[in-house]
């Protein structure tokens, strides 16, 4: 029987006062990036996840970077905006919980996996597309905050039982983390079309309704998906995914050598990460 929640009863928590500043600036057509540098150094939480960006071995391009203002010339505005994002995942998550832990670890690995994959096939959307993969996991970060014991034990049945996530929150709660996702456009600043790759995600691919950007966007979250499945083995969770892996390669043109580089660098960033 469905909890007695409701989609529309969820309390939605924002971004604190200083990354929502941060975001309104970078949505701008020509952000001040010397005032999103100050507003991100009164915020030492925002500060030490920026540079732990700037120095993973996704953006690191030379010597160690030991401050914000190097920090986003050095990655850029829409890399400062997944780090932001990532800051407030990070605040809202329930603290020094396992749930937190897996949400978090779910989250930066789609995200890795989605930027790394998109700078193969699709390189102009791959910071774009390393922000949806934040943006398509903050419904399970929605729902954990709102009713943490109910979600952890949801998590730990798919785990154990493998039970698509998806299929068992649409069964507890009547909806997906997914359709929370699509509330997170707006407070995030996210590109309007990855509303679409959202919505679509858990369903079956419609050739004569999808476009061929929303049918590659859409294929590399689903990989991202397949792959950390693969990278996480028996402890992951699963989701509904219609493509296989070799499907997925076909759409976005990549081969075997290219999905082992993928899965290596995403270690290597996430080891970093760790913790």
């Amino acid at each position: 029987m469905p909890s007695p929640i409701k989609l529309d009863q969820l309390n939605f928590p924002g971004a604190s006062p200083q990354a929502a500043r941060v975001l309104g600036y970078l949505s701008g057509e020509e952000p001040d990036m010397n005032e999103v540098d100050k507003i991100i150094m009164q915020d030492p939480v925002l500060a030490g996840t920026l540079l732990r960006y700037a120095n993973s071995p996704l953006y690191r391009r030379g010597g160690e970077i030991s401050n914000v203002p190097a920090a986003t010339r050095m990655i850029g505005i829409k890399n400062v905006r997944s780090a932001v994002v990532m800051t407030t995942l990070r605040a809202t998550c329930p603290a020094e919980s396992e749930l937190t832990k897996i949400i978090l670890q779910h989250s930066l690995g789609i995200a890795t996996l989605c930027k790394l994959i998109a700078k193969k096939s699709c390189p102009a959307a791959a910071d774009d597309l390393e922000l949806l993969g934040l943006i398509h996991d903050i419904g399970m970060v929605v729902l954990a905050y709102n009713v943490e014991d109910e979600y952890r034990a949801l998590l730990v049945r798919a785990r154990t039982e493998n039970i698509a996530v998806d299929t068992l929150e649409k069964m507890e709660f009547g909806f997906t983390h997914d359709q929370i996702a699509a509330r997170a456009l707006h407070e995030f600043r996210l590109p309007k079309r990855h509303e679409n790759v959202l919505t679509h995600f858990h369903q079956p691919l419609d050739e004569n309704e999808t476009n061929d950007e929303l049918k590659k966007e859409r294929a590399v979250l689903v990989l991202a998906h397949r792959l950390l499945l693969e990278m996480h083995g028996d402890d992951a969770c699963e989701e509904t995914l219609f493509e296989t892996t070799d499907e997925l390669m076909h759409t976005l043109n990549i081969d075997e050598a290219i999905l082992e580089t993928i899965i290596e660098q995403a270690q290597a960033h996430l080891s970093d990460f760790a913790g």
